[in-house]
């Protein structure tokens, strides 16, 4: 799966001026790149400071007691109303293809390298924003409710907006444009990682008790747009600066775009603990 993007870039602040009556609260940004319009980001009126989380869960079809927990995963991504976003990996043992009708495949490269690196051994596991709970990353899923719940409510330290996905069904290409801006000062560096993934895919599933042959699959991950780790964001964040970028994204054949979401997130580079997400659908309504 090739994709294609624009490097990212940071924009100044821009100091624009009104009349004595208009009341335009400060700060924004203005973006200009390539045959994007010049868009104004009101990054106080338009967009809520909301801490979004990130839940992980490392899945497989052929997984017996995967089932329970996206029953699980999917439930608090309900009740917490857009707070909390899930991404269901397909990686390890359990993902690799069968026969008849377990010959699906789900799995992703940078699935399967997340899986390695994190050192992912027992199904279902999760991460959480990629953070550490009590000494450990790696979280069962009777773990989940608590630790998501210990995640929530806190103040973000960056927002990020996807301003337009715009899809051509002809090309099968959606265009994304994704505008990050920090609101604390941070050390260190920060990479930017751009994901799609499907809902409502209807495959087989094993479960505890029998085979579920018309399952539907949610928040699978179809693949990363900038690889495994993504790219470099900022390698010194600037409170003063907006980061945009543009993301050229084909939607396989195999893939109802309908049912498709572009998911970004903004890492540690060093650590990739997850500091925010955010996705959006590639054909809004």
């Amino acid at each position: 799966m090739k994709f294609t993007r624009t490097p990212l870039i940071a924009f100044p602040l821009i100091l624009l001026l009104f009349s004595s009556c208009d009341k335009v609260k400060a700060p924004y940004a203005l973006a200009r790149h390539g045959n994007i319009t010049d868009t104004v980001v009101d990054w106080q009126d338009s967009v809520t400071p909301t801490k979004r989380v990130l839940l992980e869960d490392y899945t497989g079809h052929k997984c017996p007691n995967c089932p329970a927990a996206a029953t699980i995963a999917h439930s608090q991504e309900q009740y917490y109303h857009g707070k909390l976003i899930v991404l269901s990996v397909h990686a390890g043992y359990y993902a690799i293809p069968g026969s008849g009708e377990f010959a699906a495949d789900f799995r992703t490269t940078a699935g399967e390298e997340w899986n390695t690196d994190f050192q992912l051994i027992a199904y279902p596991s999760g991460m959480i924003n990629r953070k550490e709970f009590n000494g450990h990353r790696i979280l069962g899923s009777e773990e989940w409710v608590t630790d998501i719940a210990g995640s929530m409510d806190q103040s973000p330290d960056l927002n990020m907006l996807i301003l337009n996905n715009t899809y051509d069904s002809v090309s099968r290409i959606v265009n994304s444009v994704i505008y990050s801006q920090f609101r604390q000062s941070l050390p260190g560096s920060y990479n930017i990682t751009v994901c799609v993934m499907e809902d409502n895919i209807i495959s087989a599933q094993d479960s505890a008790s029998t085979i579920i042959h018309n399952y539907v699959f949610k928040n699978v991950l179809r693949g990363s747009v900038n690889g495994t780790y993504g790219e470099i964001l900022t390698t010194s964040v600037d409170l003063s600066i907006t980061y945009m970028g543009r993301f050229s994204i084909p939607i396989n054949t195999n893939w109802v775009p309908e049912n498709c979401w572009i998911l970004a997130f903004v890492s540690k580079s060093d650590t990739r603990e997850i500091i925010q997400v955010i996705k959006k659908k590639v054909i809004t309504q």
